[in-house]
């Protein structure tokens, strides 16, 4: 209790703080969707990156060199999946590792009957339930925020997945407040992952990318794009999945959605 106390008060002072006009240059500029968000919610965003910023340890590799633009493009898009939530600011996660473009990644391939074959995975990003750590590459990481409507969105993606891990599982299914809550997400999630994988399997054109169909916990991660970056299509093609992402993350993306822009 006493620590808790003491993490919300750090919390207030560092929200209190003037938010750097250099940052907010850098959301505007790199992350157009702030601009389309009602008032109030640029004001909870901001104060979100202070806090994230300030908690978050960012590391630079295969020889990029960190920046304020990098740091502050990547947190303004995390913070975007907290509004209007009450939040521990992705607890299970310690360090932001940010590559320059694709890397590769050396890991062991269980191929089955106890048999392993060790590789080599190209990737854009990565994080896992016990690593306290997120991966990406700060070219597509860009490119993610600079289009808000194209379905795609590396970062949003990635820490969909920390959310997935708060409730101490990778399941697809985030942190939920009741028995009823966990039992309507996965009547409906359920159904609509089942329908993305024959979809996939036929080679049927879906709104959602079909990576979704690897797992469940790819499926929310996919679904958390699209239901930020495609809302409108979303709302219009599958009602209930978009009801309970809007009923998880507490927001309603179709009402500044940059769709009828593009």
């Amino acid at each position: 209790m006493i620590f808790e106390f003491l993490t919300q008060r750090r919390r207030r002072k560092v929200r209190a703080r003037p938010f750097p006009s250099a940052w907010k240059s850098i959301i505007t500029r790199n992350v157009p969707i702030f601009g389309r968000l009602p008032r109030t919610d640029q004001t909870e965003l901001l104060g979100c990156v202070q806090i994230f910023l300030a908690e978050k340890h960012f590391e630079g590799c295969g020889g990029l060199e960190l920046t304020d633009e990098i740091r502050v493009t990547i947190a303004a898009q995390a913070c975007l999946l907290l509004l209007h939530r009450e939040t521990d600011y992705y607890p299970e996660l310690t360090s932001i590792l940010v590559y320059p473009s694709a890397y590769i990644a050396h890991e062991d391939r269980y191929l089955g009957d106890n048999i392993w074959e060790q590789g080599e995975d190209g990737r854009l990003g990565h994080t896992g339930r016990r690593m306290g750590s997120l991966v990406l590459a700060w070219d597509e990481a860009k490119r993610g925020a600079a289009d808000p409507a194209d379905g795609r969105n590396l970062v949003l993606h990635e820490f969909a997945h920390q959310l997935d891990f708060e409730d101490s599982q990778t399941d697809g299914a985030p942190a939920l407040s009741t028995r009823n809550e966990y039992m309507a997400w996965a009547r409906v999630m359920s159904r609509e992952f089942e329908a993305l994988r024959r979809a996939d399997e036929a080679g049927t054109p879906t709104l959602l990318d079909t990576y979704g169909a690897t797992n469940p916990a790819e499926f929310f991660a996919v679904a958390t794009e699209a239901f930020f970056e495609r809302p409108l299509v979303l709302r219009a093609k599958q009602p209930e999945m978009y009801a309970q992402l809007a009923a998880f993350y507490r927001q309603d993306p179709a009402s500044y959605s940059a769709e009828a822009a593009r």
